[in-house]
């Protein structure tokens, strides 16, 4: 498994990204379009996975854009796979999608709601929470994406930073995440999106 500074996961010929909220801006921000194939290019994966929340808005807002995003990038991927977040409402009438992912002993996930399978899984990679970690300087403070790393009982959690940096994220070290993965998984290692090891955070 490898972290990316994008906040991409890369494991194998798999490359797994999450929540790119197209249309957060009030409209779609195809830039992500680029960022995404860039990210995808030099990892030489021969997949892609979309690890959930593709879109912003939960109605049939962007579905249009969300599918021509969608297909572009089809076109210039070996592989696509879309796994449904709690975003994604409606994405299935332009797009296959599925609730998880499972390769070998990896599971995929947004992490919204609970999927059949993980708990025999060895690995689960989920996102939905967008987390970060607030470094605090003299003046003020910053907010850095962050990854979430846990390992109890032979079995490792990785929760995945937002692709998306324009996304509202959750400060681990100042407040407790929402999911139902922080009832399963207690103890993270936080890494920076950009390597900083922060250190340890309890739940």
């Amino acid at each position: 498994m490898k972290l990316s500074e994008s906040g991409a996961i890369i494991f194998g010929k798999t490359l797994v990204v999450a929540d790119l909220h197209i249309g957060i801006l009030g409209f779609p921000d195809y830039s992500l379009l680029g960022k995404v194939i860039q990210v995808y290019e030099k990892s030489k994966a021969e997949r892609l996975v979309i690890n959930g929340d593709i879109k912003h808005n939960l109605g049939k807002y962007e579905l249009n854009s969300v599918k021509k995003f969608l297909l572009e990038l089809n076109d210039r991927v070996s592989e696509l796979v879309v796994v449904k977040g709690n975003h994604d409402g409606l994405l299935s009438q332009v797009f296959d999608v599925s609730d998880s992912l499972a390769e070998g002993d990896v599971r995929i996930f947004h992490g919204h709601k609970r999927v059949e399978g993980i708990e025999e899984a060895k690995r689960i990679i989920v996102a939905h929470t967008h987390p970060a970690v607030f470094i605090q300087d003299r003046v003020s403070g910053i907010k850095k994406r962050a990854w979430l790393v846990s390992r109890q009982k032979g079995r490792e959690c990785i929760i995945m930073p937002a692709f998306n940096e324009l996304c509202s994220s959750t400060a681990v070290n100042l407040e407790k995440p929402s999911g139902f993965i922080f009832n399963q998984f207690k103890e993270f290692d936080v890494f920076t999106v950009d390597g900083f090891y922060y250190g340890k955070v309890k739940f």
